[in-house]
């Protein structure tokens, strides 16, 4: 078993963390202030390719692995949680469900705008009254002619205001439950659609959270995206992969906060000494230091079972888990490491805790991926 990177891994890694020094960080702090969306990083980083890291060159993108993709993501999430989850949902979210379901049409259609940053999408399934019970979405689609009317909403969609397409999940018959649905892909000038922006959330300030309205939203079947009856199944293949992105970038925001930590920790004196010198202090650190080791072991685990093509479900729940459960463990630390000021926004330790605890949410919740997991090792499914 071999955790050393080759020379490419390492040249990806090493970009994405200049990339971050230079372009991410000077900014951070006033986007997080102004709530603004990083566009600008985000054009920058499709001049260097990385918006199509894991799409095929035959789609526009550069064909690398899962592994580079999510050295990538760790790097960048230790400047900016919200601008490496904009690069890593396009490619698991947006182009993978396409690129694995699609007609050659679709993919033509959708992908290459998405690996040059041309274009953005989103993915909507959960509803208001909806959120990991797929059987129970409301949100209708009623064959018409040569295509489909969609009437329901969607909510805590990522994009829903910004993205120029998206890929929904519908019922088209309520008596199948989950073998009714259908996914589709809807332009965002498709009559009927509309959208409205979620504000005053906690954290992911700088990342578009909405609702999408669907009022006799008529779609051609030509766009949509698989067969009836595998609605959950393509989205499921956008969201296992986000399971692992969200698993990677925790890593690399515990990084952040042990970085954080260890230099206010040398520098804070009180009673004539550096606070890092004191034993609760170490033993906090340490924690933080135990946790991202092997969070970022158990992440790397899913990348490689994905780059073999072995299955890798089980892995990712319990990659999933462990590391964003440990991001909002070290926030919370490095606050109370910090004290007072980290209670405010100068210091970076606030702005962790805050974005890390939609991590427990985001890509099934904790108590999800205890079920998953529960479920592989007893052979006993709690929910179908």
């Amino acid at each position: 078993m071999d955790f050393e990177l080759n020379k490419e891994e390492t040249m990806f890694r090493d970009m994405a963390k200049e990339f971050g020094q230079k372009e991410v960080l000077p900014t951070v702090q006033e986007r997080e202030r102004e709530e603004k969306i990083p566009f600008e990083i985000l054009k920058k980083l499709s001049s260097l390719g990385l918006t199509g890291l894991r799409i095929p060159p035959e789609y526009g993108g550069l064909g690398q692995t899962w592994s580079i993709l999510g050295l990538v993501a760790e790097q960048l999430a230790y400047f900016d949680f919200c601008v490496a989850m904009a690069l890593f949902g396009q490619i698991s979210l947006v182009a993978t469900p396409i690129l694995k379901w699609g007609d050659e049409a679709q993919k033509k259609e959708y992908v290459p705008a998405v690996a040059r940053g041309e274009k953005m999408g989103a993915h909507a399934v959960v509803e208001p009254n909806v959120g990991s019970d797929a059987s129970s979405i409301e949100t209708k689609a009623e064959k018409k002619g040569d295509g489909w009317v969609l009437n329901g909403n969607k909510t805590w969609i990522t994009n829903a205001t910004i993205a120029d397409f998206v890929i929904v999940v519908a019922q088209t018959d309520k008596s199948k439950g989950t073998k009714g649905l259908a996914a589709f892909i809807i332009d965002r000038d498709t009559p009927g659609l509309s959208s409205t922006k979620i504000k005053h959330k906690l954290g992911l300030h700088t990342q578009d959270t909405g609702q999408l309205f669907f009022r006799d939203c008529f779609v051609p079947d030509s766009k949509r995206l698989g067969p009836v009856g595998d609605g959950i199944r393509v989205s499921f293949s956008g969201i296992e992969h986000t399971r692992f992105g969200l698993a990677i970038t925790s890593v690399g925001v515990i990084q952040a906060c042990i970085d954080a930590c260890v230099k206010y920790s040398q520098e804070r004196f009180q009673f004539g000494k550096p606070i890092g010198s004191f034993q609760l202090i170490q033993e906090r650190i340490a924690d933080m230091v135990v946790d991202c080791q092997a969070g970022r072991y158990l992440a790397y685990r899913v990348a490689s079972l994905k780059d073999k093509g072995m299955p890798y479900s089980l892995e990712t729940s319990i990659a999933k888990m462990f590391c964003t459960e440990a991001a909002v463990r070290a926030a919370r630390q490095g606050i109370e490491i910090h004290g007072a000021y980290g209670y405010s926004d100068d210091f970076p330790v606030e702005r962790y805790y805050r974005d890390m605890i939609s991590n427990l949410l985001m890509g099934g919740t904790v108590n999800i991926q205890k079920l998953i997991i529960g479920g592989a090792v007893t052979g006993l499914r709690a929910i179908s």
